[in-house]
């Protein structure tokens, strides 16, 4: 065995004890990652329902709404499509949300919830053109919008600072119409009072800002924002870019609320555009021209650190409107259960052996080396699954067998090669070289059209299907294919090298049935 053979299966051994050291036990915690991830048909999870709240949003066409809102949520939840959430449209205003392997309601709405909704709003003018403010409103006898016009709620925000000691703005205060009466409530949406509030009197009152056919500015308009060093200050700033409507909506906006002093002219909020997320001041820039043509910067005391954070927020994509509260949450229990989990252990367990066994009694001595590869290749995309995580679905262990298969198939076509070699009287060494090289261009155009059926399966599970199962299959047939071509073309040829130095390569018995003989 060469040098460069003997690194190699060093390397291989190093890689297979890792991966045990991962797998085993099934439940250990490893990097991070608690055991392997099961989907909600093999462990059950959370489900939760969600009512959209399209209060104080003027849109008429609301199934679009409802169908942007399915799919921000089904990508920000699963980037990668290995989590496999249900999210689904029920009736005409809410959504269902099922995640697998959930089972703290609490996580499960966090992770749900930070699907934010970002929309952008200026201060609330009285008839005379000046700032409205909360204590505008606590002076009032009975509570009513002072803006008429407007009928979505009013926000109250103070400034301070952060556990950090940073600077950072805190919701104090709403005004909302709530079942046709305009109520006043605290930063957490509960009843107050107008005593409770009165320290915060100061406080300006923001109101949702609307281009003039009355369409919201939101981040769903937003076509995309990058962080940027300002050449002339070298300070961070955000550089955002509008979609065609959203550039058109937020000209007639900068038209209407700009500082005539320009970029320096004196901040004062009324020509301040605030940057909501889920109804919490992020920024409140000033606009500084009455024209933007589709971009802008956000400048302001930004660290770098800052200025990347709000430029991922706000591109990363929010909700076309708010969320109310889940009017639903329960843990689901599987649709599969326990026994179908032991089944399928078990029916895998005595594939992969007869699977072995074949290959063993077929092609004698490289059967058990591919045998070898094969437990390998489970253990090594086994070990990917859960690092990754991805989680184990029906769908998704179908394409975990499926890989199976073709790392079989693999070894069968190289293996087949060996056999010709043997028959042409090629001692073990040229037969391994020999058929390896003659099988890699069948075994590489196998693969690549696996991976490009797998790109096609993502994308229509991802697009046009919407199906967490056609994804999962998708990413662990993809997995496989990757691993399979390393364990068969890698592992199993490293393997065969290392006999070539031993006395059983001259027993040309063990490498076929017939002995090498035609």
């Amino acid at each position: 065995m060469t040098r460069n053979n003997k690194i190699v299966l060093l390397v291989i051994l190093v890689i297979f004890a890792f991966t045990l050291w991962v797998l085993l036990p099934v439940d250990s915690s490893r990097l991070g990652r608690d055991g392997l991830r099961l989907g909600l048909d093999l462990k059950g999870g959370v489900q939760l329902i969600y009512q959209a709240d399209f209060s104080g949003n003027n849109t008429e066409d609301r199934q679009a709404y409802m169908d942007r809102a399915v799919l921000t949520i089904e990508k920000r939840i699963d980037q990668f499509g290995v989590t496999e959430p249900v999210v689904q449209q029920l009736g005409n205003d809410r959504i269902m949300v099922q995640l697998p392997g959930f089972t703290d309601i609490a996580a499960a709405r966090s992770l749900v919830e930070q699907v934010g909704f970002l929309e952008f709003r200026e201060v609330e003018k009285n008839s005379s053109g000046g700032m409205v403010y909360l204590k505008d409103y606590l002076s009032q006898d009975q509570l009513q919008y002072i803006d008429t016009a407007e009928t979505g709620n009013r926000v109250f925000v103070t400034q301070g600072t952060d556990d950090n000691g940073d600077y950072a703005y805190k919701t104090i205060a709403f005004v909302s119409n709530i079942d046709g009466v305009i109520t006043l409530t605290d930063g957490a949406g509960n009843p107050t009072d107008n005593v409770s509030l009165k320290t915060y009197g100061a406080s300006e009152s923001w109101i949702v800002t609307r281009g003039d056919d009355g369409t919201a500015l939101t981040g769903s308009l937003l076509a995309d924002a990058q962080p940027n060093i300002n050449q002339t200050s070298s300070k961070p700033e955000i550089d955002i870019k509008w979609n065609t409507e959203g550039a058109t909506i937020f000209d007639q906006i900068a038209a209407r609320l700009h500082n005539p002093a320009g970029a320096g002219g004196t901040y004062s909020y009324q020509y301040a555009l605030g940057i909501f997320l889920d109804d919490n001041l992020l920024s409140a820039p000033q606009l500084t021209s009455e024209k933007y043509e589709g971009r802008g910067t956000i400048s302001g005391s930004f660290t770098l650190a800052k200025a990347e954070q709000l430029a991922n927020l706000l591109k990363s994509g929010s909700l076309p409107m708010a969320l109310k509260a889940p009017e639903m949450q329960e843990k689901i229990s599987a649709t599969l259960g326990a026994e179908f989990i032991t089944l399928s252990w078990k029916a895998g367990l005595i594939a992969l052996i007869l699977v072995m066994g074949f290959m063993v009694a077929y092609y004698r001595l490289p059967g058990l080396m591919a045998s070898m590869a094969l437990v390998f290749y489970t253990t090594l995309t086994l070990a990917v699954c859960k690092l990754w995580p991805i989680t184990l679905s029906l769908g998704s262990i179908g394409g975990i067998i499926v890989g199976v298969g073709i790392a079989v198939d693999a070894n069968v076509l190289i293996f087949e090669r060996m056999k010709e070699e043997f028959r042409a009287g090629r001692t073990l060494k040229a037969a391994i070289e020999a058929g390896f090289h003659r099988a890699w261009s069948a075994i590489w155009d196998s693969n690549m059209t696996t991976f490009i059926a797998c790109i096609i399966l993502y994308w229509l599970g991802s697009t046009a299907m919407h199906n967490a199962a056609v994804i999962g299959f998708a990413v662990t047939l993809f997995l496989g294919a990757v691993v399979s071509m390393f364990t068969a073309v890698l592992v199993t040829r490293t393997l065969l090298r290392a006999l070539t130095g031993t006395g059983l390569a001259n027993k040309t018995r063990l490498f076929t049935v017939t002995g090498g003989k035609k």
